[in-house]
């Protein structure tokens, strides 16, 4: 899988290099921060996604290429913007756009702190709304390339209606939950963000593929529906995990900031279900630990001492596997070829990554 993967993101990393959409960009600056995170790497994970749905289906996945394109793009701009709402000063191993155009401006303009922090995060958002652009553009440019009109523009309104719709409808609900007291948020609430947030773009991907391999534009159809909730439920396990790796991943595997859903008070299921698990003098030595500026080793292990031992830790992993059964079960409905092996073994793999 993890080869077949390899050739997916060499594929994807050609045509975005060769696509012509940013050459318009000015100042020059602000089209290499728009070329930035989608040329550093990633897993590739949609495209793949899409690509071998279209593949399981009978699909020509040549012919899927440039909605896996589209895919990807549009997953970065929301890492450029999510990463402003998060503060955070890592993505991949290396400085976050906000923060890499805050120390860009200090150096080339002069300015102060403040001047530099806003000038950051104003050309990080552009950046973000011209890589929209440009993947929306990318899908549309499908029609080109061996799909139909009709369905390049079908295929342009779901990503609109999942991506921008739902996908930020559940970056707003992840917003929110920290404004409001624990008590009154429950983990059905947590996982419906979780749902939107991070399984619209994969339903996508998947239903995108299906629609492709059976020249469909019916989102309904079963096949196509059958997929997209497989996607979903994988969706939420990886982000379940992506909360797990947020405490107890590893920095130098994970490159970004460990603790930083504990720094930004996020309800998290893990967090939550440890409040619930906890003793009431417990729950306020766990509150106190949330919200710092900084997380030495000692701060974090206390963290984690915390969850193991209510096992909120065990009962998040459970979780995460039973989705997982969900989306494996929807799988073993399909034909059994070389795109279901893959799809299958990414799925474990979304669980069970280091980062």
């Amino acid at each position: 899988m993890l080869k077949k993967l390899q050739e997916v993101a060499t594929t994807v990393n050609e045509l975005i290099v060769n696509d012509d959409f940013p050459t318009g960009v000015e100042p020059d600056y602000l089209r290499a921060t728009v070329m930035d995170y989608p040329l550093r790497g990633g897993k590739r994970l949609r495209p793949a996604l899409l690509l071998w749905c279209c593949g399981l289906l009978g699909g020509d996945t040549d012919k899927a290429l440039y909605p896996a394109v589209a895919a990807e793009l549009f997953h970065n701009w929301t890492l450029v913007h999510d990463d402003i709402i998060d503060e955070d000063r890592m993505r991949r191993g290396q400085l976050t756009t906000h923060e890499d155009l805050r120390l860009f401006a200090y150096n080339k303009f002069n300015g102060g702190d403040l001047a530099s922090d806003k000038f950051g995060q104003s050309f990080a958002i552009l950046a973000g709304d011209i890589q929209q652009g440009w993947a929306l553009n990318t899908i549309l440019k499908s029609a080109q390339h061996g799909l139909s009109s009709e369905l390049a523009v079908a295929l342009a309104q779901r990503l609109l209606h999942l991506g921008n719709c739902q996908l930020i409808s559940g970056e707003a609900l992840d917003v929110e939950f920290p404004m409001r007291k624990w008590q009154n948020i429950s983990s059905e609430e947590v996982l419906h963000m979780l749902e939107l947030k991070t399984g619209a773009l994969l339903r996508f991907c998947a239903e995108a593929g299906a629609a492709i391999a059976l020249d469909s534009c019916d989102f309904k159809r079963k096949e196509i529906k059958m997929l997209g909730d497989f996607a979903a439920a994988a969706g939420i396990a990886f982000q379940l995990h992506d909360d797990w790796l947020g405490i107890f991943g590893n920095f130098d595997k994970l490159g970004k900031d460990i603790a930083s859903d504990l720094a930004s008070e996020k309800p998290t299921i893990l967090l939550l279900k440890t409040f619930e698990s906890l003793k009431p003098e417990l729950q306020l030595h766990l509150a106190g630990m949330l919200g710092l500026d900084e997380y030495d080793e000692k701060i974090i292990n206390q963290v984690r001492k915390l969850m193991l031992d209510c096992g909120a830790e065990a009962y998040l992993r459970e979780k995460s596997d039973n989705y997982i059964a969900q989306a494996t079960k929807i799988l073993s409905e399909f034909p059994d070829n070389e795109y279901r092996s893959a799809l299958l073994e990414l799925t474990f793999f979304l669980v069970n990554r280091e980062k």
